[in-house]
């Protein structure tokens, strides 16, 4: 049998379902850390039947879509100017991946980073 939502889980003792809240919390408190990354915000580019799909999530920078039993997470980012870009998204990649396994055992199918802005910073 396939288990079409991966944010349900059942046990003897009931029902537990985890909100797309939470995962979306879970992915931008992974990234906080990255130098280079200076905040999770903005749109996706994609079209507007996403938006209004069940199996699809967007707030505040990270939409997160549902299938078979997995999830994929897409991430919308602004960067500092003169940051190594692939090397920062491998490491976001990374910590989402496995920040949210880690805490609500959902297997995470992949991590899709999309920089919308880049920033310099005065010093």
């Amino acid at each position: 049998m396939k288990k079409e939502d991966p944010m349900i889980f059942c046990s003897e003792q009931g029902k537990v379902k985890i909100s797309d809240e939470i995962i979306m919390t879970i992915a931008r408190k992974s990234v906080n850390d990255i130098e280079g990354i200076l905040s999770i915000s903005g749109g996706f580019p994609g079209g507007v039947q996403a938006m209004f799909s069940k199996n699809t999530a967007t707030k505040d920078g990270v939409r997160i879509e549902k299938a078979d039993g997995s999830i994929h997470l897409n991430l919308s980012l602004e960067v500092a100017y003169g940051t190594p870009i692939p090397k920062l998204v491998e490491e976001a990649q990374k910590k989402v991946k496995e920040a949210i396994e880690s805490m609500t055992e959902i297997p995470v199918e992949n991590v899709n980073i999309f920089v919308h802005d880049i920033k310099v910073i005065e010093e």
